[in-house]
């Protein structure tokens, strides 16, 4: 066993020992606890380093072109990090940035090797020689490092002057001198980062924003295209959950953010840690909102909803044709919640979910139109057009009562589908008029199916169904939840 194995063993079955238990830190005072914290964080920066090490040469002896002597392919993986990554249980992520530090190690032990134990109690190791103890930190010492502009940085890893963590991040960010003769001015920059950790006690996420700062100041060229990559990532997704609520999960870069971000803070300061300093009008505002019994994360999200309508509608992008908000409702069901808020179901456009009455009446309020009313039976309330196509108003109808393609299994929503006559305006003088109940909502796909394969929809009373020659017909089950509300509510009749 070499003996480096059987050194680490003890190490570990000590360690074992000697880590505290629940019992060890329950009986601390506060400053003890930070203080073994502190030890203990010490300890944990010294074992990374080493996994480091370890890790790096265990990529370097998975290279491919080891053939079958490659450690990663005889362990049945693909690479050393991935090697690292099943022993240490660790993410990918996690391996192979201990592969990257443990490189930068190397390059410590090859620029200043460290004395043996002899050479420094005798005094004698060199001046460039490192070692962790009980060599001080320092910058000048950092300086008269040879080698490339990041050895001050590994070196200051190595010595434990710097976690592996900014270490790793600051190197990353700093990135490699642009052109690379400018390596004098990156080695400057990242001896003024270092001994700014130092000073300022900085974390790894803030040594990391430091450098990239430093680095846009360095290489303006980049600074440029940085911003342009970041702002070309803007993205905005849309995801209905299981339970019925809506996540949007919305990526902007800073200034966007900053676009956002500023007028809701300052919207919700006083809730959100806010300027303490303010006039009587403020503090009244300041007051409302302590009393207001949302959340801050509810607040948010009633702002930012409530400034999206507003820009909507002074906006004047849309024309006449502002977006509002359709709510299919019965009468009966409207009358309920004007009559008392707490009662009554309606139910967006295209959505199986209900709102309550209160919701309804607010929605009214504020301008959102209850885009279609519904009798009893399922039909919406609306004139019959003679004309050949279906009004605005009545695709709203059609789309709030189908809520989207009918054809069975078919999950395309409202915008997408087209308005189909049931009685074909072609075959009769008497179907030239055009009614919501004689109308069902398919796409593009399924509604040339249906004309080229010589199906019909055939309605009877307020139920549809697709008759194919030869065939049994298959029902059309709209989709909308102020359908499912009447289906629930009212017993089938066949009407």
């Amino acid at each position: 066993m070499a003996e480096i194995i059987r050194r680490v063993r003890e190490l570990t079955a000590s360690a074992v020992d000697a880590l505290p238990d629940v019992n060890d830190v329950a009986v601390l005072s506060g400053a003890a606890t930070t203080t073994l914290l502190t030890e203990l964080a010490a300890l944990r920066r010294r074992v990374d380093a080493a996994i480091s090490l370890v890790a790096a040469d265990i990529d370097r002896k998975s290279a491919r072109d080891l053939g079958p002597d490659s450690l990663a392919r005889r362990a049945g993986v693909k690479s050393g990090a991935e090697l690292v990554q099943k022993i240490t249980g660790s993410t990918r992520g996690d391996a192979i940035k201990a592969v990257r530090v443990g490189g930068m190690l190397e390059t410590a032990h090859a620029i200043a090797p460290l004395a043996s134990p002899d050479a420094r109690e005798r005094g004698t190791a060199p001046r460039a020689t490192l070692s962790f103890e009980p060599a001080p930190r320092s910058l000048d010492v950092l300086r008269t490092l040879t080698g490339a502009w990041d050895a001050p940085v590994a070196v200051a890893m190595r010595n434990g002057w710097l976690s592996t963590d900014q270490g790793d991040r600051l190197r990353a960010a700093l990135g490699e001198p642009s052109p690379a003769e400018r390596g004098g001015a990156w080695r400057d920059a990242a001896l003024q980062l270092i001994d700014d950790c130092w000073q300022g006690e900085l974390t790894a996420e803030d040594v990391s924003r430091a450098a990239k700062a430093m680095r846009a100041c360095l290489d303006r060229e980049w600074a440029r295209e940085n911003a342009e990559r970041l702002h070309s990532q803007r993205s905005l997704k849309r995801v209905v959950r299981a339970d019925g609520m809506v996540k949007y999960d919305l990526l902007v870069d800073p200034l966007t953010d900053a676009e956002i971000w500023t007028p809701l803070f300052r919207h919700l300061a006083p809730r959100l840690g806010g300027p303490r300093f303010m006039t009587a009008e403020e503090r009244e505002r300041a007051t409302e909102l302590e009393l207001d019994p949302r959340s801050n994360e509810q607040l948010l999200a009633d702002a930012l909803t409530g400034f999206v309508a507003a820009g909507v509608a002074a906006s004047g992008e849309f024309g006449k044709y502002v977006p509002t908000v359709n709510i299919a409702v019965t009468t009966t069901e409207l009358r309920s919640a004007i009559a008392s808020p707490g009662d009554g179901l309606g139910w967006l456009d295209g959505v199986s979910q209900p709102v309550g009455g209160a919701q309804i009446v607010s929605a009214i309020c504020n301008g959102a139109v209850a885009g279609v009313l519904f009798d009893e039976t399922g039909r919406a309330i609306d004139a019959t057009k003679a004309e050949r196509t279906f009004s605005t108003r009545q695709r709203k109808a059609l789309a709030l009562r189908d809520g989207g393609c009918l054809w069975p299994g078919c999950t395309m929503p409202p915008a997408a589908c087209e308005a189909h006559h049931v009685n074909p305006w072609s075959e009769h003088e008497l179907n030239h008029k055009t009614e919501t109940r004689d109308g069902v909502l398919l796409c593009r796909f399924h509604h040339l199916n249906l004309h080229n394969q010589g199906g019909r929809v055939e309605r009877r009373g307020s139920r549809y169904s697709l008759d194919w020659p030869g065939r049994e017909p298959v029902r059309l089950i709209p989709k909308h939840g102020v359908i499912a509300q009447l289906r629930v509510r009212t017993p089938a009749t066949g009407c």
